[in-house]
């Protein structure tokens, strides 16, 4: 982890080297073996030289505590969870289950789970539902008993809905479609989807 520190000390003695010999120019001194008997100014330049080899030393431990701060920074896990969200498709219809929902990723941070979408934490979720019916049905978007539907669509071939609703833990989204001139099994569905993502993360969630 250290090894930038290394590179940075040899970049440090190159640029000592080059302070030494402007320090030298600028003071008119001679090289040392040039001046063997001049003591006083001799401790001097060496005070000098001890001085700016601790200020070069310094700025290389400095740069190297900063590295090393930035790279473990880098680490620290997010304080919140992934946001929560969910993509789900539906093709066909079963006359007891109406529309299949699936999850077409696994790995999503929301489940499919009898054939509804379980909501795990409290907040406003943007839900969108699509999708293209071989014929007339009327479809609700249910997600807890004895409350209003999200959507409630009466004899469509089509829906193109979206809306943001606040749905809490144990919330359970699904579909209820009722038939009219057709069984459920007869309906073919182009483009079936409903997503739902979760606005305000952060809040109280059960796992």
């Amino acid at each position: 982890m250290l090894r930038p520190c290394k590179g940075g000390m040899e970049d440090s003695k190159e640029v000592l080297k080059i302070i030494l010999l402007q320090i030298v120019k600028m003071e008119g001194v001679q090289p040392l073996d040039e001046h063997v008997g001049n003591a006083p100014g001799r401790r001097f330049l060496r005070n000098k030289l001890l001085l700016v080899s601790s200020l070069i030393q310094g700025l290389g431990l400095l740069l190297c505590l900063t590295y090393i701060c930035l790279h473990f920074s880098a680490q620290v896990p997010s304080q919140y969870p992934p946001i929560q969200s969910i993509r789900v498709q539906f093709t066909k219809c079963e006359n007891e289950n109406g529309f299949i929902i699936t999850s077409p990723n696994k790995d999503g941070t929301m489940k499919v789970q009898n054939n509804s979408i379980i909501i795990n934490c409290d907040g406003f979720y943007l839900i969108s539902l699509k999708g293209y019916f071989s014929q007339e049905l009327s479809l609700r978007l249910q997600y807890r008993k004895g409350r209003e539907p999200l959507f409630s669509l009466s004899k469509v071939t089509s829906v193109d809905s979206v809306t943001v609703a606040n749905l809490a833990f144990k919330d359970k989204v699904y579909l209820n479609v009722t038939t009219h001139s057709a069984s459920c099994e007869d309906i073919q569905v182009n483009g079936g989807e409903l997503i739902l993502i979760h606005q305000n993360p952060g809040g109280f969630c059960v796992y």
